[in-house]
Formats: structure tokens, sequence, C-alpha cells
């Protein structure tokens, strides 16, 4: 019996999905700068000059870790030395030249310096408190033990909150080293991590521990004491990205949790920390930029309901903390999308939601039990709307039902829309991807169709997905 790998919506024709730049696992640079890889269809996605009435090339997403920039390598002065890997800014019409200074008084600067200094002060004072210990009476987080990363209280301004952050949460990611002969000949491959739980558990992508998932290759993590040790690869979780390592230690600094209760806002301050090219415990910071986006990692895997962010992410930051004002963690770092294959503002992270979840079942059992509603659809375009006489495009027309799953034995059919999610209107398919993957295998869940211009109102049981023995 054969299953579609996913279930996802499908908003543009074959020749139209956005390419993806395969991520290179060699340290060594490349002799040429690579071209995305092709789509489902095989088309030819690789940048070309502009010309008059074709289409822009599609926006590469690019996945890490990367292969470091050319002049980056182990004889560089320092550990993670950037020499060489830095291009200087052009400095040729940038830029206007500055107005000539007037000058001031020393009166005038005395007081300006003085003003200065107590608005400084002031700013400091009422903007920033300091790091609290947990009071007795909180309950320990399930994923935690008796040691975890400083909490951080924000009074005012979030954005004036960064160096507390970074101070705080540094401690609790990791740099992660990939290297063995069976990595392309080539040495391995660099990415961070987050420290789970304080008995030794971390937390990164999928992608960044996949070349050692099978030959002779070795795992070490760096903690942000300089201490380097063995790892052991617990588990991973392909489908959302996801994986989790051990390493023989206890009482690591493990990372903060936001509250399920406390939705993400867009706008919101965000900082990103990992080891960008090699670059350790590197900080950037940031908005959220938007909620719920989808990625489309290649023609057969989508990552639904991931937070989009403008925080620097760069090769290298993948499986690292995206973190809020207060130093909790609210994704991992994944992917950017991107012509050059560096940051371009537009990073994008899987939620703490779905991070917890997967880690708790690697950590428990080895591996993720993926929940599968068992259909294909698109979204309600407003033609749909009108031929179907819905007030508005909003929902998932199903394409296809495969057989044996819960949709199957619901009697979902070809041409089903679906409006409604467990009492909640549903707008896309994306989002009914999205709520499928928050349900575990055998779990039921009522859904509204309209078929044939009836409202049908339907129980469904959650199948599981067949998984790669």
């Amino acid at each position: 019996m054969s299953y579609d790998r996913d279930e996802w919506r499908r908003p543009w024709r074959a020749d139209q999905l956005p390419g993806v730049v395969a991520t290179s696992t060699d340290r060594t640079p490349p002799t040429s700068d690579p071209g995305p890889a092709d789509d489902a269809a095989g088309a030819d996605t690789t940048e070309t000059p502009d010309h008059a009435g074709e289409p822009a090339a599609p926006e590469p997403l690019t996945r890490f870790p990367q292969a470091p920039p050319a002049g980056f390598g182990a004889a560089a002065d320092g550990p993670g030395s950037p020499v060489g890997s830095v291009r200087p800014p052009d400095a040729t019409g940038t830029v206007d030249p500055p107005e000539p200074k007037r000058r001031r008084g020393l009166i005038g600067v005395t007081i300006g310096a003085l003003f200065g200094a107590v608005l400084g002060t002031l700013a400091t004072l009422g903007f920033v408190l300091p790091a609290q210990e947990p009071t007795a009476d909180e309950a320990p987080s399930a994923t935690q033990t008796d040691v975890s990363a400083p909490s951080i209280e924000v009074a005012g301004d979030g954005g004036t909150i960064v160096p507390g952050v970074a101070q705080a949460v540094t401690p609790s990611v990791v740099t992660i080293d990939v290297t063995g002969s069976d990595i392309g000949g080539q040495g391995g491959s660099l990415g961070s991590g987050v420290i789970y739980r304080s008995d030794g558990f971390i937390l990164t992508n999928h992608h960044v521990i996949e070349p050692a998932m099978d030959g002779n290759v070795d795992v070490t993590v760096r903690l942000a004491s300089g201490d380097i040790i063995d790892a052991e690869i617990i588990g991973s979780d392909e489908l959302n990205d996801l994986a989790v390592l051990q390493v023989d230690r206890s009482g690591l600094p493990a990372i903060n949790f936001r509250p399920d209760d406390e939705p993400l806002v867009v706008g919101e301050t965000v900082v990103a920390i990992g080891a960008p090219f090699g670059l350790e415990t590197s900080v950037t910071a940031g908005i959220i930029s938007a909620l719920n986006r989808e990625i489309r990692i290649d023609a057969a895997q989508v990552i639904p309901s991931v937070i989009q962010t403008d925080a620097a992410i760069n090769p290298g930051n993948s499986g690292g903390a995206l973190v809020d004002a207060q130093g909790r963690l609210i994704g991992i770092n994944t992917a950017i999308l991107s012509r050059s294959g560096a940051s371009q503002g537009v990073g994008f992270a899987v939620s703490w939601e779905q991070a917890i979840s997967s880690a708790d079942q690697l950590i428990d059992q080895g591996f993720v039990r993926q929940p599968l509603l068992g259909v294909t659809g698109t979204d309600v375009t407003p033609e749909i709307a009108e031929d179907f006489g819905l007030p508005a495009s909003r929902g998932a027309v199903i394409d296809s039902v495969q057989p044996g799953t819960g949709a199957d034995d619901a009697d979902l059919r070809p041409g089903d829309i679906i409006v409604e999610f467990d009492g909640e209107q549903l707008a896309t398919m994306s989002q009914l991807v999205a709520e499928v993957r928050r349900l575990a295998p055998g779990d039921t869940v009522d859904l509204v169709l309209i078929r044939n211009g009836e409202r049908i109102d339907v129980e469904v049981t959650i199948s599981e997905r067949p998984r790669d023995e």
C-alpha cells in the first residue's frame, strides 16, 4: 500500500515550486557556488540574469549546516576565527559624506554628558530587572531537572533586555561538530544545539546530525564553557527536522520554555543564539516577523506552522535557540530564505511546542509516532467559494484520500471541503496539516465538511504514519 509522504497543500504548479539550496555537510569551501536543487518537476531554478518579460527566479530555501566560506579553516588564528571569511563592505558611493560638526562650548558639552549619563542610568534601572532564582512553590517543568538557565524579568521595552537574555541563555546553547571519513571524505559539518534537560539531553535539527545517522561518524558537543564531550544520537524526527543527542554530563543549565498558554505575538522581540560559521555563542536580535508559516524543504517535505523572524540566522545556527525577551525558548532555528546562502532577514524556526513533543517521544521511545489524517488537498480559492456558496475563501479542498487511513474509514471523499476542525474555523490546507501534527495517533477529531452544497459533521480517528524501519 502506498502512502503520500505528507499532507500538504499544493498552491503552485510543478514549475513554480520554490528552489532549494542543498546543504553541504562539507567543511571544505566549495570551488564554485552550488545552484539550488531541482524541484519536484525537475525544473531548473538556478539564478540567471534578468531578462525582459521573464519571471524572477524563486527565492531558494537554504538549510544548514553549510560549508564555511572561502578562507575559513583550522589554520586561522583562534577558535572559530573568521579570518578571510568576511567580505569588507563596499565603501564606494554607498553613503553621503557627513556634514561638518558644529563646535559646542565647554558648558554645552558638560551638560549634555551629564544629561546622557542620567538618562542611561534611569533606562537601565527602569527597564531591566535582575534575574531571579525560582521560588520554592514553582513546579518544575516535566522536561527539566534541578538545574536550569536563569529567568529574565522584563519591565518596559523588551528590546532593552537583549544583553541580559544573552548572558542568561548562552550557557544553554552548544556547538555540534559532526566529523568522519564517511561525510564525503571532506571532514564534517557544524551546527548548534540547545540543552533540553539538565541530565545531558540536547535538542537540535535532524539535518545537523543527519551525516552521522549512517556510517562511522563522530558527533561531539562543545559547551559554552569550552568543554568538548562525545555525544550519542538518541533519535531523530526527520518530518519536523528535529533530533535529540545525549552527553555523559549532569548538572547542565537546561533552557527555560515559554508557557503554552502564552501565545506568540508578531512584532515581539526575539534573540537567536548559535554558532554561525562555527563562531560559537553568537547572538543576534530581531522580532517575530510572522507566525504559522510553512516551509517547503523539498518536493516531498513541508514543515507547517513555523515562526518567521528577521533575527540574523546563518549557516551553523541550525539547531540553536530562538528565545523571547525573557530568555524562554520559543523555537529551534532551522532554515532561511536566501539567494546568497547567508542571512537576508527571513529566517524560520520550528515552534517550541513541536520541539517539546518530538523531544519527549525521542527520549522515551527513540522515535516519534507521527499522526496521519490521510488526505491531500489545497486551499479554497475565491472561485471555489463562489461555486459552493461559501461565505469566504476559507477551508481545505480534498484532492485525494489514502486507503486504510482514518480519513478513508470516515468516508471522506475527493471534492469535500473541510471548513471546521474540532470546532474551530479552518483557513487553509497548511493549517489543517499543522492541526493534525499536534495530535497523536488514535486521537479523534470532529470535522465539518461541505459536500455537494450540504454541511456534514464527521468524526475521524487519526492514523499513524508508517515509519521507515
